[in-house]
């Protein structure tokens, strides 16, 4: 049975790594607008509908290495800055193997507890497809 080491998971924006990362969601979902009606016999129906995705992330403060760092993040949501290619990859930084597709930066949250290390955590939201890498 083949397995995934979680520390080979990495998110890529554009062709950077987002550094210091200790965990990240790829969050995939499908609305099911009801489809019930008199006929269905009292049970619920549902049609498939929208899809969405979003990569959750968090991890700590530290703007040492080559990447993209909090700061980077946090300045791409002030300037509302255009989507662009992320990638969620299951291999380490090469994005070889994982999920791709165009995304913003949706919210970054910091925060400096006292004697422990800072730590930050934030979100992508997917705007249209999302595919596998092949």
């Amino acid at each position: 049975m083949s397995k995934l080491n979680g520390t080979l998971c990495a998110i890529i924006s554009g062709s950077d790594k987002l550094l210091h990362i200790d965990n990240c969601t790829l969050n995939v979902n499908v609305n099911l607008p009801d489809a019930s009606t008199k006929e269905s016999s009292g049970w619920a129906e549902h049609i498939n509908g929208q899809r969405d995705w979003e990569i959750t992330f968090d991890g700590k403060y530290d703007e040492t290495g080559t990447g993209i760092t909090p700061d980077e993040i946090l300045a791409a949501i002030i300037a509302r800055s255009a989507d662009t290619a992320m990638k969620f990859t299951t291999d380490g930084a090469t994005g070889a193997a994982g999920w791709t597709g165009n995304g913003t930066y949706r919210n970054l949250s910091l925060a400096a507890n006292m004697e422990t290390p800072a730590t930050f955590s934030g979100s992508i939201k997917g705007n249209g497809a999302l595919a596998a890498i092949a």
